[in-house]
């Protein structure tokens, strides 16, 4: 009977260790729009802030509605996998893990009326103890059950060396439609890098994505230097220029806009018709890697006198029964949904939707993504991959001590291809 309860303990604890929930970067309420996490005062910036520092990152987002709501928040520290780790709040946070977003103000001369909420972190009554990946989770009413959305943002510290380089695949047979990067990390401080594979994590994202984010393989160890480089993981698809639109004005069109329309007190902004690209020569054009910037024509207080459209998309692509289309970027939050899936229009025989956007300057891209099931994005189908390509990459040192349960974020920097 002890033998069979000694099992039954240790099945039971090996079912909670791989059945640990990842926290996903995801909005949940269909009123809240216009989301943006990052550095405060650097636009198109990851929301990363350096340990003991006095940078700050900065939250903000929409409701649609007129009414001022409660929205709290709770942060959570994370191992590198976006798994929550064993430490408890009073290991990672300096006073108080939980509070309100306290800075709400109401839009300014809107059709579409909306409530404009900010709150910047660290706040006067916390502060971070511990580098890592956190999740802010942000709730109605005190009711931690009704999410409205989680954030993720990262702590860093500056306790390795990180030289790192981006060049086109070395492969000849991929020289032309990939990128490579190259990752040297030198010891800065006293943490031993005896056993690298074990303790040392090298991630790399390709601009805001999050699908794609690739993990390191260490090369070799010489001189308490680490080489990541030569392999598959550090190889990724090129991608294209990013496509753009401008509906800053809502009355005078832009290049890419078609017309305006204002129908049942709403406004619709409706693009020029866009082509597949994948087989077409690589073309420069400057882009901002998929981001967008809230910016109106009227009023210099753009968060707030801003209004919102629905941005028409149109893609003449043949249809196809095996793969789905979708409007993709910052603007979708990087990720395929419902919401910003496209579906094909019989009567102007090409691909087409509708969503909901704050005026500004957008970057965009048509993100394939294959029928049953299948959820790997894939970039070339409509876009093409070129290795001239402007991307932005992000790479993050994890370190994992012996005997601690959870992951530091000793380094981090950017590194860009143009």
């Amino acid at each position: 009977m002890r033998r069979f309860l000694i099992l039954t303990f240790i099945l039971l604890g090996s079912i909670c260790v791989f059945s640990q929930t990842v926290w996903e970067d995801r909005v949940y309420s269909p009123i809240i729009k216009s989301v943006k996490f990052e550095k405060q005062g650097v636009d198109f910036s990851l929301p990363v802030l350096k340990l003991s520092s006095t940078e700050k990152i900065l939250l903000s987002f929409d409701e649609l509605s007129e009414q001022t709501r409660q929205y709290n928040y709770k942060i959570i520290h994370c191992n590198s996998d976006w798994t929550q780790s064993e430490l408890q709040p009073q290991d990672y946070i300096e006073g108080f893990e939980t509070g309100y977003i306290e800075t709400h103000r109401n839009s300014i001369n809107t059709i579409q009326r909306y409530v404009h909420y900010q709150q910047a972190f660290p706040t006067d009554v916390m502060k971070f103890k511990e580098s890592g990946n956190y999740i802010i989770k942000v709730y109605e009413d005190g009711n931690e059950d009704n999410v409205v959305m989680t954030k993720r943002f990262m702590v860093t510290e500056d306790q390795v060396i990180i030289n790192a380089g981006v060049k086109m695949a070395h492969l000849p047979s991929e020289q032309r439609i990939k990128q490579e990067i190259t990752v040297m990390l030198e010891n800065r401080s006293i943490i031993p890098f005896s056993l690298p594979e074990k303790n040392v994590r090298v991630l790399v994202q390709q601009n805001g994505r999050q699908d794609n984010i690739a993990q390191l393989k260490l090369h070799q160890y010489t001189n308490n230097q680490l080489e990541y480089s030569y392999d598959t993981s550090n190889v990724f698809d090129a991608g294209n220029e990013f496509r753009a639109f401008d509906f800053t004005s809502l009355r005078i069109c832009s290049q890419y806009v078609s017309n305006f329309d204002f129908e049942n007190q709403e406004h619709i902004v409706r693009l020029r018709p866009v082509a597949d690209r994948s087989q077409l020569v690589y073309t420069y054009q400057g882009d901002i890697n998929g981001y967008y910037f809230v910016r109106n024509d009227i009023d210099e207080n753009y968060e707030l006198s801003s209004d919102y459209a629905w941005v028409c998309f149109y893609l003449q692509m043949p249809q196809s029964i095996s793969t789905d289309y979708y409007v993709w970027g910052e603007l979708s939050n990087w990720q395929c949904t419902e919401q910003n899936k496209m579906h094909y229009d019989e009567r102007l025989r090409c691909y087409t939707t509708q969503i909901y956007l704050k005026q500004g300057l957008y970057n965009y891209m048509f993100m394939s993504l294959g029928q049953a099931g299948e959820q790997k994005y894939d970039i070339s189908t409509v876009e093409g991959n070129h290795s001239e390509a402007n991307n932005l990459y992000n790479i993050f040192v994890y370190y994992r001590k012996s005997g601690n349960n959870y992951d530091s974020l000793i380094g981090y920097t950017q590194i860009e291809y143009k």
